[in-house]
């Protein structure tokens, strides 16, 4: 799915917020994979400790729908 350029339900622009957004969740990912597996295996345990709530709190984007919208997107264009 193409990132929209505003909110579906509250009209907000998304589309320059979308970039920082997946660059940072990468950065995420990476570091998830570099932590050695016991680290890991603690960090499932405390699952608050690996979701993206405090990238989208820097973004500013306290309103659900906005959230959504950048949680749920799925590149679907390299399957394409």
């Amino acid at each position: 799915m193409i990132i929209p350029i505003r909110c579906f339900t509250c009209g907000r622009v998304m589309a320059d917020i979308a970039d920082f957004y997946e660059s940072e969740k990468e950065k995420l990912k990476d570091a998830m994979d570099k932590a050695d597996k016991k680290e890991v295996d603690k960090i499932y345990k405390n699952f608050e400790k690996i979701h993206t709530g405090e990238i989208l709190n820097k973004l500013g984007l306290k309103r659900y729908c906005c959230r959504r919208n950048l949680i749920a997107n799925i590149d679907m264009m390299d399957v394409i």
